[in-house]
């Protein structure tokens, strides 16, 4: 069961916070922030305000004055208090308000928190390898608005589709020059030899914070690092795929094609990433 923050107020989830006139309803006018709160306090803030700074200023939305990532983890960490949970999914919409058609008329927006409470600290690595399949129906569109996290998301969606039918775990998308953009729902990375591979921004991958933070762990262990564009030869190429989301970390890829994969750089830098959660439960 999940709960909800509806602009600063705790909503029971049973009452609509929606209208059938909603902007997001009908255009899918908005963009969302998914994130892990754990240790009291939302894992990667800083990082997170700045990404939604950002896309509410490329999508001309104008954030409420109340709204700030401190305080709402606060606000999450007394929600979980009260249902004796300590760690959770958190998922932040923000959704343009006003009347008009296609053409709004204000950048006002309205905040709506799901909060879905979790076992454990950290960001476990997969067991088993996930089956990477690739998806080339749809492409990602050469514009900003793809490297952003919006509520249009048919292409994800159709991919997700697309991977399921297939018996995939996850599914990696294509940009409209064909190369690898991301996958359905993380970042994707690739290890060559000595190098750690990750397509560009130019590349029209979403922006990823669990990307950056897995970058900068991974330069200031002495890793080679590049952002370079990818392909499917590349990903066939690879000695191991690993993808990267703010929620799971990161996961590794165990079969592309009928190759399957190795996962030893993944384990060290997973467990970078989780050695702040070491003595948590």
């Amino acid at each position: 069961m999940g709960f909800f923050i509806f602009n600063g107020a705790e909503n029971n989830g049973l009452e609509p916070a929606i209208s059938l006139q909603s902007r997001v309803y009908r255009y899918g006018d908005g963009f969302f922030e998914s994130m892990k709160y754990s240790m009291q306090q939302i894992q990667h803030a800083e990082l997170h305000m700045l990404r939604i700074q950002k896309s509410a200023m490329l999508l001309n939305m104008t954030l409420p004055p109340t709204f700030d990532l401190q305080s709402l983890s606060a606000q999450i960490h007394e929600i979980l208090i009260k249902q004796q949970q300590n760690h959770a999914n958190v998922r932040c919409t923000f959704l343009r308000e006003g009347e008009g058609l296609y053409t709004p008329e204000n950048e006002s927006t309205q905040v709506v928190v799901e909060i879905k409470p979790c076992d454990g600290a950290g960001y476990p690595l997969n067991e088993d390898g996930l089956r990477l399949g690739i998806y080339k129906e749809l492409s990602k569109n050469a514009n900003f608005t793809s490297t952003l996290k919006t509520t249009s998301a048919n292409t994800y969606v159709m991919a997700g589709m697309y991977a399921k039918k297939h018996g995939w775990d996850d599914c990696a998308l294509v940009n409209d020059s064909g190369r690898i953009a991301e996958t359905v729902s993380s970042n994707i990375f690739t290890v060559s030899g000595e190098f750690i591979n990750t397509p560009p921004l130019s590349e029209y991958c979403v922006d990823g914070v669990m990307r950056k933070v897995v970058l900068q762990l991974a330069t200031a262990y002495g890793y080679n690092t590049r952002e370079q564009p990818i392909t499917a030869i590349s990903l066939n190429a690879a000695d191991e795929i690993f993808t990267t989301n703010a929620v799971k970390g990161i996961q590794w890829i165990g079969e592309f094609e009928g190759k399957p994969y190795k996962n030893a750089t993944a384990k060290v830098l997973s467990g970078m990433l989780n050695k702040p959660f070491a003595v948590v439960g």
